[in-house]
């Protein structure tokens, strides 16, 4: 008898875990599971988050959502609800279906809502960043209520060692577990020969993600200017959009870079663009686990990543790239490495390639399926 397994998520729009989660859903077995993937609501809640993937869910993946947010009197009616009726009457209202498994994909809402099913479940909670920031915030109050939250789970699952260790230092008597997150290996690589990518003749850099502030673009723009002053040729790519464009765009600007740094928008297929480029780099403050790196890794790419959670589990025991001091001068330090010996890189591409099979489809989907099978029900 097939296992009815649910993911939750905020809504379907870009970035690193939901791409991750329609990979692992469209590779979950279908003759092993029935699976439903429901979002809290139709759209994001965030105004400049619009995008849809490319990729779609297979025939045999369920999809819904719960909330008509584009409804500005449905979404109104539902927060005052939200806040103003016990939480576990509100799941009851929205879930009308039984599942033997329940998964909240993602930190805050989803992990919330799902805390409160009265169903008797196997329930796992997915991590998906270092906890450190998420909760340096909080009040001691909040971190309780986050506790009993989590305590309402049968499993926390952290996509890195790092992510588990963040949030086993925050609540020490947890066990949280690895899973690393599965990408289509094969379907990236096809993606990434659709398009012939034109460019100079000078080292060509990639970023794609968010542009926002945790992504650490302002630093990573300003360690470019200084290579520009220092006379270094090269050019950069920033695929992606978000709240901190303009600014970007202004900085860009006021360090005459026009030339060297240019904005591509959101690309529903990115891998052209990491194929054609020399080198990959992730500038970012805090990471889970970077899927755009492991992405970079799979298409053989030579990365620039700062040290952040993640990045060591990615490289492994292998030299795909730079895990630079998280700073700007680590930034700066590491770009003029490439800079200067561009010749390296032959060395990287081939450390990557060995790396690559580590992130196979196949290695990663077992991992995920023995996951789903610790379930009692």
């Amino acid at each position: 008898m097939k296992k009815r397994v649910a993911f939750y998520i905020e809504s379907m729009v870009v970035g690193g875990a939901e791409k991750v989660l329609i990979d692992l859903v469209n590779n979950l077995n279908p003759d092993k599971y029935e699976v439903t993937v429901i979002t809290l609501f139709k759209k994001s809640i965030y105004s400049d988050y619009y995008f849809q993937f490319e990729e779609e869910f297979r025939h045999h993946v369920q999809y819904k959502h719960l909330i008509d947010n584009t409804n500005k009197l449905r979404y109104q009616l539902f927060n005052y609800l939200y806040a103003h009726i016990p939480k576990s009457k509100m799941y009851r209202y929205l879930i009308k279906d039984n599942y033997d498994v329940e998964v909240a994909f993602y930190e805050g809402w989803p992990t919330e809502f799902v805390s409160f099913s009265s169903q008797k479940s196997y329930k796992l909670a997915w991590l998906h960043t270092n906890q450190s920031r998420l909760y340096q915030n909080l009040t001691p109050s909040q971190i309780k209520e986050k506790k009993r939250i989590y305590q309402s789970f049968d499993q926390i699952v952290g996509v890195s060692n790092d992510v588990c260790q963040s949030f086993k230092f925050i609540f020490p008597k947890t066990e949280p577990q690895c899973v690393y997150n599965p990408l289509q290996d094969e379907l990236i690589y096809t993606k990434a020969q659709k398009e012939e990518v034109k460019r100079k003749e000078v080292i060509q850099f990639v970023t794609v993600g968010r542009l926002i502030s945790v992504k650490g673009y302002e630093r990573l723009i300003s360690a470019l200017a200084e290579c520009k002053r220092e006379g270094y040729s090269f050019g950069l790519w920033m695929i992606g959009e978000g709240e901190n464009r303009d600014q970007l765009k202004e900085m860009v600007k006021h360090y005459h870079m026009e030339k060297e740094i240019q904005f591509l928008g959101q690309k529903s297929n990115p891998y052209p663009y990491i194929k054609a480029a020399d080198c990959m780099i992730c500038s970012s403050y805090s990471e889970g686990l970077s899927t755009v790196v492991i992405e970079s890794i799979i298409l053989r790419k030579p990365v620039i990543t700062t040290d952040c959670s993640g990045m060591q589990e990615i490289f492994g025991s292998l030299e795909c790239g730079y895990i630079c001091e998280n700073s700007e001068e680590g930034l700066l330090k590491a770009i003029k490495k490439v800079l200067e010996k561009p010749n390296d890189l032959e060395y990287y591409h081939k450390q990557a390639q060995q790396r690559s099979e580590f992130f196979s489809i196949k290695n990663r989907m077992a991992d995920v399926e023995k996951l789903l099978e610790g379930s009692t029900t």
